[in-house]
């Protein structure tokens, strides 16, 4: 799997579980990875891995997301 598909699943899975959803778009902006109105990857700026490296270090302001971002990652068989 590659990093932009675990991104997508990131951000599949963190729409289920939270409701803060402005939040959330702002913790993806911040790693780098822009979303449009429809809270769907729309640009991930410079690499890939970079980017969701950031994005979990971002995470920790959502719990319940990161935690669930863990689980994602370890499904898809990466290490960071």
């Amino acid at each position: 799997m590659n990093y932009r598909a675990v991104i997508d699943e990131i951000l599949a899975t963190a729409l289920k579980v939270t409701l803060e959803k402005e939040q959330l778009a702002a913790i993806f902006k911040k790693s780098g990875i822009n979303l449009d109105a429809d809270m769907r990857v729309t640009v991930i700026r410079g690499d890939h891995k970079a980017a969701l490296v950031a994005l979990m270090q971002n995470l920790s302001e959502l719990a319940v997301v990161k935690i669930s971002a863990k689980q994602v990652i370890r499904r898809a068989g990466l290490t960071l």
